[in-house]
């Protein structure tokens, strides 16, 4: 009779296996080589991880540090170019994409890997001057014309839902940004507390000034699409789609403030120098927004070999390009100037494959013990 396999192995065969110190040690040999071969696999595995974290992590480093050497750059530019005139514009080296690049090229960074552009910030409408001061209620009438233009200019043919008209978003934004007013309502179209906070996700009524242009969408009435890509882009290069915030802007804060009642304003007035074709548009008198692609050629245009700029831009240079009505000009000086003091500056660097762009307000000031041009960081934010 065949017995089952548990019995035949029984025995000798079997018990000398086990007796075996030889087969015991290799056995236990073989486990523990095994085990340390996992163990040894699994370190190097994650001290490759460790390895690529530190090596992605000093690229993500030595490109915001590249990011922040164009931002520095910049605000030297401006101190530097403060201290060379008074006016501010689209002929001036920080300007011009070539001379930027010679200066980021000359601090030893690749403007291949260094990309750098300044903007002026007074070139663009002042949301927050549609109010004479803070805190208050009244609007600033010559603020209002001119916002009201510019919605009504730029307002796309096809509007969107939510999208409110010129006058309904002035309304409900002068209603966002004012205050001691009992949470009055401006006109039949404005907004208070008591309708941001019957919204589906509430939120309160600043009732102060906007502190960021993001903070536009939350006015009622404004959406992404209240102003046509095309008509704002106008002028500009075909590589660039403007967008609200080549538009508008929250800072132009006066100079002069009334420390007394603890009131502020702000200015208002544009540079017409450096503003896009659209906010010009609104600026120039009603019926004369035709005249606003004038004003650009002229302030761009350049001589035969198109290195010098024909044009100086000095006070009243507009003269010579539209002729304006007494009543007219004075309207149109109220609201314009020709210098600037706050600026914008986009830096963007990379680093064997990462990057990271830099986006920084810069104020320039003059100092009073010195007379010395320095600038500083109002706001900075990683894009």
């Amino acid at each position: 009779m065949k017995l089952p396999w548990f019995y035949r192995y029984r025995g000798r065969q079997v018990n000398s296996i086990y007796r075996n110190q030889k087969g015991m040690a290799l056995i236990a040999t073989i486990a523990v080589v095994a085990i340390l071969c996992v163990v040894a696999l699994e370190a190097g595995r994650l001290a490759k991880q460790a390895a690529s974290g530190t090596i992605a992590e000093n690229d993500m480093f030595a490109a915001r540090e590249m990011a922040m050497s164009g931002i520095h750059l910049a605000m030297m530019i401006l101190a530097m170019d403060g201290a060379d005139n008074e006016i501010d514009s689209i002929q001036e080296p920080w300007a011009d994409p070539e001379q930027i690049s010679l200066a980021v090229a000359a601090m030893g960074l690749n403007p291949e890997n260094v990309s750098l552009k300044i903007s002026d910030e007074m070139g663009k409408l002042q949301l927050n001057a549609l109010l004479k001061q803070f805190p208050g209620n009244d609007f600033n009438d010559a603020q209002l014309v001119v916002l009201e233009r510019f919605l009504t200019l730029a307002a796309p043919e096809d509007k969107s839902d939510g999208a409110g008209s010129a006058v309904e978003i002035v309304n409900a934004l002068k209603d966002w940004l004012d205050s001691m007013d009992d949470d009055t309502i401006t006109g039949l179209t404005g907004a208070e507390l008591n309708y941001y906070e019957s919204l589906d996700v509430p939120y309160t009524c600043a009732n102060g000034p906007l502190r960021h242009i993001s903070e536009l969408f939350l006015v009622k009435g404004v959406v992404d699409a209240i102003l046509s890509p095309s008509y704002i882009s106008q002028g500009m290069d075909e590589s660039i789609q403007a967008d609200i915030k080549d538009m508008f802007t929250v800072y132009g804060l006066s100079d002069v403030q009334n420390s007394q009642e603890n009131r502020f304003s702000f200015s208002g007035t544009v540079n017409i120098n450096t503003a896009p074709v659209a906010v010009l548009a609104a600026l120039l008198p009603e019926g004369r927004d035709l005249n606003a692609q004038d004003l650009a050629d002229y302030r761009s245009e350049k001589a035969s070999l198109g290195r010098e700029y024909i044009h100086t831009l000095e006070s009243g240079w507009f003269e010579d390009v539209i002729a304006l009505s007494d009543d007219e000009k004075k309207a149109f000086e109220k609201v314009i100037t020709y210098s600037s003091s706050v600026f914008r500056a986009d830096c963007t660097a990379k680093k064997n494959g990462y990057q990271v762009t830099l986006r920084a307000v810069i104020k320039r000031e003059k100092q009073d013990m010195t007379g010395k041009w320095s600038c500083r960081i109002l706001q900075m934010e990683r894009g």
